[in-house]
């Protein structure tokens, strides 16, 4: 009696079998990255950072050590994910938060304001950023899409005037990033915070009265939706 198709045992060497078979491995390796990056921001969250090692991360993940070097070459840049994780999560905050804003100053201001307050106060953000060699480039890819989205409808309707979006992006999120890294320092953090987007406003082609209004105006507690 012929077996039913339902139970026909799949031929590993057909096609379907090496996709299943594929597809089970990328799902192992995707299921393993997550492990490694849930352990570490877990361990880096309840610990002091500098104290978190990589055998740290692989026992709370319960993975071999090479297994971590399969994803990640360093400690450093297992937090890319998580800071990209957390960017995506605070891009969305700030969206809801300024849906009845429609000046795209005040969208940059408003959004770049907060944005920098949450870093400031993120431990585990603002450690990343003062150790891992390159805060700009990781910056870049964690913001990026959200910086270029805000700069280009300022292109578009004339508010702003930079010679070229890549360009100008880069220039201006470089300079938040580097200024933000001297604000950690501050006594009033949120201050200079305000100064920096003050001069990214000015950079952008605003008039110096108008910058220093936006960028120092009361800022707007977020709302947040668990």
């Amino acid at each position: 009696m012929a077996r039913s198709a339902s139970k026909m045992p799949v031929d590993p060497n057909s096609r379907s079998g090496k996709d299943i078979s594929v597809s089970r491995v990328e799902r192992k390796r995707r299921d393993t990255r997550q492990k490694i990056v849930a352990a570490a921001e877990k361990l880096m969250t309840d610990n002091p950072i500098d104290g978190v090692t990589i055998a740290d991360i692989t026992h709370a993940a319960d993975i071999g050590h090479g297994s971590f070097y399969l994803h990640f070459k360093s400690k450093n840049e297992v937090l890319i994910p998580i800071i990209q994780h957390r960017a995506q999560y605070w891009d969305n905050v700030l969206q809801r938060n300024m849906a009845d804003l429609d000046d795209p100053a005040e969208i940059i201001a408003f959004s770049g304001r907060h944005m920098a307050r949450v870093i400031a106060d993120d431990p585990l953000w603002r450690w990343f950023m003062q150790h891992s060699g390159a805060p700009a480039e990781v910056m870049r890819e964690a913001l990026g899409r959200f910086t270029s989205r805000d700069f280009g409808n300022g292109l578009l309707t004339g508010r702003f005037e930079i010679p070229e979006l890549s360009i100008g992006s880069g220039f201006l999120l470089g300079g938040f990033v580097n200024s933000l890294l001297t604000a950690f320092n501050k006594d009033n953090p949120g201050k200079a915070i305000d100064q920096v987007m003050e001069m990214i406003l000015r950079v952008l082609g605003l008039p110096v009265d108008e910058a220093r209004l936006i960028a120092h105006k009361p800022l707007k507690e977020l709302e947040i939706k668990i």
